[in-house]
């Protein structure tokens, strides 16, 4: 199942949406809350578990989910040495301050692929094999038509 966590203040996390809807690739929203505490109850905060088996698929580790430009990140950077903390406590960082990750996330959990941003290109590999065929397809056909 392809899950995409969200953030409300996202133009990415929007567009990310509507192509899933738009190219009919069925998925669960986690809208995430990225404040202290649950302030909006159709939110969920983002927890420990999650960024963990965001790491696990990442490619790049932090450094694929990690927003250096972000306001959050900026500030955290000012109270602690980012680079230097232990995985586990850069787990728990990233928990309690999702403002620090770029956005969409979206974890496909059976083929454990993460693709972290919008990139409709990229989104592509979350379109079902059987849609993708018949639009080879479909392709195929109108060239040999040509």
């Amino acid at each position: 199942m392809l899950h995409i966590y969200t953030i409300g203040s996202s133009t990415s996390c929007r567009h990310a949406i509507a192509w899933l809807k738009d190219n009919a690739v069925p998925f669960k929203e986690h809208p995430i809350d990225t404040t202290a505490k649950l302030t909006v109850k159709s939110r969920e905060k983002l927890t420990v578990e999650t960024v963990r088996e965001f790491l696990a698929a990442s490619e790049d580790g932090c450094d694929e989910l990690l927003a250096p430009r972000s306001l959050a990140m900026q500030a955290l950077s000012k109270t602690m040495d980012m680079a230097s903390l232990p995985l586990r406590k850069m787990v728990t960082v990233i928990s309690e301050n999702p403002k620090m990750l770029r956005w969409p996330i979206a974890f496909d959990d059976q083929r454990k692929i993460l693709q972290v941003g919008f990139n409709d290109d990229e989104f592509g590999t979350f379109i079902p094999r059987q849609l993708r065929k018949q639009e080879l397809s479909s392709i195929l056909a109108k060239l040999n038509q040509a």
